[in-house]
């Protein structure tokens, strides 16, 4: 086996490690009542009619670049019910086409230059101990695989 074959045998185990661990802390999380959004924001219907009934699992590739920009709006159960259609695609998909959905999960977990908004700050309180450790080891794989603007503010604010 080459050095390359290695390096990638080892980043698919990395990606799969950091998958169960989202998988074991997520998996019985239930999908949440509507409304899903907030409803503040001209695209609100467009991210409820998207989501509204559908398993986070049976979510396309399409849907999730539809909804990318939007992840936002999303009330804290609902972001976290569709957390794993995100980290799923990001982590393990093959031939994605959702631009980046990692780094719209991430964006959207990143606290503000003033410090964390009131909607993360409630996503985060909606969060177990274990459910919080399996968002920070997926920012962290993240970290190890972009440029991060805001990495310092990111990684405080989700420590391993």
């Amino acid at each position: 086996m080459t050095e390359d074959e290695l390096d990638e045998e080892n980043e698919r185990a990395r990606r799969s490690e950091v998958w169960q661990g989202i998988i074991a802390a997520f998996g019985c999380r239930r999908p949440p009542p509507p409304p899903l959004t907030y409803r503040d924001s001209p695209m609100a219907d467009r991210v409820e009619q998207t989501l509204n009934g559908k398993d986070w699992n049976s979510l396309t590739p399409e849907e999730l670049l539809a909804i990318r920009l939007d992840l936002t709006t999303l009330r804290p159960e609902a972001f976290w019910y569709y957390f794993a259609s995100f980290t799923h695609s990001a982590l393990l998909a093959e031939d994605d086409i959702a631009d980046d959905p990692g780094g719209w999960v991430v964006a959207a977990l990143t606290p503000l230059p003033s410090g964390a908004s009131e909607r993360l700050r409630e996503r985060i309180h909606a969060l177990s101990g274990k459910e919080r450790r399996a968002v920070a080891e997926f920012i962290h794989w993240y970290d190890g695989e972009t440029y991060l603007a805001a990495r310092d503010r990111l990684l405080s604010l989700w420590p391993l």
